[in-house]
């Protein structure tokens, strides 16, 4: 195992970023026979805050003041780190999140850097695609995005990966996630867990 075995895979509502980590994870273990521990960076951060008595639910987070979440987002990325010190580790996050006053950071400097990962992936799909992934999937409820602004939102994450690997040394990759083809992206995505 490398001295950095963190990678994050990224990808907007509906690219289909958690069916291609979990089909990679299966491939490393079939391959290679080792586990990859894939963290959900909200849910570390909910347990960062709930161990420290400040919330009771993950509702509460993003009510708090943003000077609390930046400290709890630092601390989950430093529990990350320390995680991946004995085991491959994929963090499951968002690059942006679209809000109504327009992009939120999902890896600030704070957290790129208490990370450290060896690479950002972003997983992507054609804008077509995903705006009837969205439309078709009766588990979620995803806000209504039209084709180009679903467009915009990949390339904005693009560039946000890219100041990840600017500010930590990463690589950054881009994983297509075409219709019919899981297997692809997930191979692609176990060679770069693999490197």
């Amino acid at each position: 195992m490398s001295d950095n075995s963190v990678v994050i895979v990224t990808g907007i509502p509906g690219v289909g970023k958690t069916t291609v980590i979990n089909t990679a994870v299966d491939m490393v273990k079939e391959k290679h026979n080792e586990d990859v521990l894939v963290l959900n960076f909200g849910t570390e951060m909910f347990e960062v805050a709930s161990a420290k008595k400040i919330v009771e639910d993950r509702d509460e987070m993003r009510k708090l003041p943003s000077a609390k979440q930046r400290e709890i987002q630092k601390s989950a990325g430093e529990g990350i780190a320390e995680k991946a010190k004995s085991a491959r580790v994929i963090v499951d996050t968002h690059t942006l999140i679209q809000t109504n006053n327009g992009f939120l950071i999902g890896l600030p400097e704070w957290v790129a850097t208490a990370i450290s990962p060896k690479t950002v992936v972003l997983v992507e799909a054609d804008p077509d695609n995903i705006a009837a992934r969205r439309s078709d999937d009766p588990t979620r409820e995803r806000d209504v995005q039209a084709v180009e602004s679903i467009k915009v939102h990949q390339e904005m994450c693009r560039a946000a990966a890219v100041a990840v690997g600017t500010l930590t040394g990463a690589t950054v990759r881009i994983i297509k996630n075409r219709q019919g083809k899981v297997e692809e992206a997930a191979t692609q995505l176990h060679d770069t867990i693999m490197e």
